[in-house]
């Protein structure tokens, strides 16, 4: 019972943490499509990614809470969550030559090195939630 409390727990939190970044995209979506054409990578792909990773990100908060499929949203989060993080540690080495913002909400007012550890504490959520939902599983 007890495990099932802190998986509830951790599955909100970071439900919660991608329901706000989906929505603060297609909220102010002219702000995030013009910050996503800043990145790095080529104009077509920005224009599919505009659309993309907040549907992604709404589909990973219906996975995490909807208790049967929890464990593949955990996945996905944690997929989600590296592919950010090592977005932002690349970033941050000066690889790209300039560092490209496109983090919205309280996100952009961080600096890269709070956000890499911001990341990096949900991406160990999402490692603990596969973990814990593994053991009941497995009980």
């Amino acid at each position: 019972m007890r495990k099932e409390i802190i998986l509830q727990g951790i599955a909100t939190a970071i439900a919660l943490l991608f329901c706000y970044a989906a929505l603060s995209k297609l909220t102010d979506f002219t702000r995030s499509k013009s910050e996503m054409l800043n990145q790095v990578f080529p104009g077509s792909i920005a224009m599919i990614l505009v659309w993309a990773i907040p549907v992604l990100e709404l589909f990973v908060v219906a996975l995490l809470l909807y208790k049967p499929l929890r464990l593949t949203g955990f996945y996905a989060s944690l997929i989600l969550l590296a592919l950010f993080t090592i977005y932002i540690a690349i970033t941050m080495t000066g690889v790209f030559g300039r560092i490209p913002c496109s983090c919205g909400g309280i996100l952009k007012h961080m600096s890269y090195s709070l956000h890499l550890i911001f990341n990096i504490f949900f991406l160990l959520l999402a490692l603990t939630g596969i973990f814990l939902e593994r053991i009941l599983i497995n009980k």
